[in-house]
């Protein structure tokens, strides 16, 4: 089966895509990536969701701290959380 027609899995607002880095808000609205520890997570600020995408895929978690990954989360403070079935 080619990936053009693998079927698009939804969770909440997000399309997953093929990989973390494909996932989209259904909406069309622009999303953001960032990190809490060695989380990773997608935010759609106009859905005021979040969802996260895995841990330890990327190294850019270990150049930042606590006040950064205190910062991302509180900026989904009050979002709704999707998680995978």
């Amino acid at each position: 089966m080619k990936s053009s027609d693998t079927p698009s899995r939804i969770i909440g607002n997000f399309d997953m895509g093929e990989c973390f880095c494909d996932v989209k808000c259904i909406h069309g609205h622009e999303v953001r990536m960032f990190n809490i520890d060695r989380g990773h997570f997608v935010a759609c600020d106009t859905c005021k969701t979040y969802i996260s995408v895995g841990a330890n895929l990327m190294s850019s978690w270990r150049r930042e701290n606590k006040d950064i990954w205190q910062r991302n989360y509180d900026s989904v403070s009050g979002y709704k959380f999707f998680e995978f079935d």
